[in-house]
């Protein structure tokens, strides 16, 4: 029997039978971070780290159904012998982004993520002190001198020329605190820094961290086992959808935040598609690979799908699905309900 595992087929079946509380673990219809959310009417953003992918790997693991396993062991046993466990195999595709992206085509877009995050979750109820008003503050100024080393070594430092596979950018004013992968969560003089922002503002800090790919894998794999071998088969669709792929957040209070982060139950993937060409080329994409990790003359054991778009093309399509994202995210928050 086909095993299929579509990454947009799974997408669009969940959010069709659920609401906008149910996109996130940790936050909506259930979650630890619920309560902490309803600490104050207000709600500011200083932290928005948004990832711009380039390069994508996307990889699914597929398992020997039950009743195959069963027929396999049977058959073994019919002949002496037994059945060397269950099969397994993968496979794997390449995405890659040709575009003429500059960084500060990213950091305008950085810059109005931030803008469409706060006016969302404001248009639904929320009273958001907005980045602009809170890098005026006292206790802004001190959370900023404070991290600023950490906001420059995850992503201000990007090259002007730099071509890597992932841009991380932060809206202008915005600084990195913390994210699931931060040794450290503040601790006692993070708290009473935040503590004496609360003071000044009345407000809660929303902490965003999100990746924003280029496009949407379908991955369609078969998995045919048997007692000598397995035969893996394997359908690629590469469609002009952007998604958010990784997002975890936090909402720090008077106390701080949680031990984990809230996160994406699962990609998000844009409802609009995009023009773009879409093609193999071995060569160009070797050229492509060695530019974004600067390893000339690499060998690539991979035929990459290059997705090739115009700047404005990619710019409007990352608005249209973040002002989705946004949308989506001030649903569940309402629905979590105001102090």
């Amino acid at each position: 029997m086909k095993k299929i595992t579509s990454t947009l087929f799974l997408v669009l079946l969940a959010y069709s039978g659920l609401v906008a509380q149910d996109m996130f673990k940790g936050f909506g219809s259930k979650g630890y971070y619920n309560k902490l959310s309803q600490e104050s009417e207000i709600v500011t953003i200083p932290q928005l780290s948004v990832s711009f992918d380039k390069f994508v790997e996307t990889k699914v693991v597929v398992s020997e159904g039950k009743l195959s396993k069963l027929q396999n062991t049977f058959e073994a046993a019919s002949k002496g012998g037994s059945y060397g466990g269950e099969a397994k195999s993968s496979a794997q595709t390449t995405t890659i982004l040709d575009t003429d992206m500059q960084l500060s085509d990213y950091q305008e877009l950085a810059n109005e993520f931030q803008l469409i995050l706060e006016e969302e979750i404001s248009k639904a109820g929320i009273q958001v002190l907005p980045l602009q008003e809170f890098a005026k503050t006292e206790g802004f100024q001190k959370m900023s001198e404070k991290y600023s080393d950490k906001t420059a070594n995850k992503g201000k430092k990007n090259d002007d020329e730099d071509t890597k596979s992932k841009i991380r950018m932060f809206p202008e004013n915005g600084v990195f605190i913390f994210d699931e992968k931060s040794l450290a969560r503040g601790g006692v003089p993070f708290i009473g820094m935040i503590r004496n922002i609360q003071k000044e503002t009345g407000a809660i800090l929303l902490l965003q961290n999100i990746d924003i790919n280029f496009a949407t894998v379908e991955l369609d794999v078969q998995l045919d086992a048997g007692t000598k071998k397995s035969v893996t088969t394997a359908e690629t669709k590469v469609l002009p959808k952007m998604n958010i792929s990784r997002n975890t957040f936090d909402f720090v209070g008077k106390n701080g935040a949680n031990n984990a982060s809230a996160e994406l139950a699962m990609e998000y993937v844009a409802n609009k598609e995009y023009k773009a060409n879409i093609y193999k080329d071995s060569e160009k994409g070797k050229s492509l690979f060695n530019k974004m990790f600067g390893i000339g003359g690499a060998t690539i054991e991979f035929d990459p799908f290059i997705v090739e778009m115009d700047k404005e093309t990619y710019k409007a399509a990352a608005r249209d699905m973040f002002r989705q994202y946004a949308q989506d995210f001030a649903k569940t928050y309402t629905s979590v309900g105001k102090k």
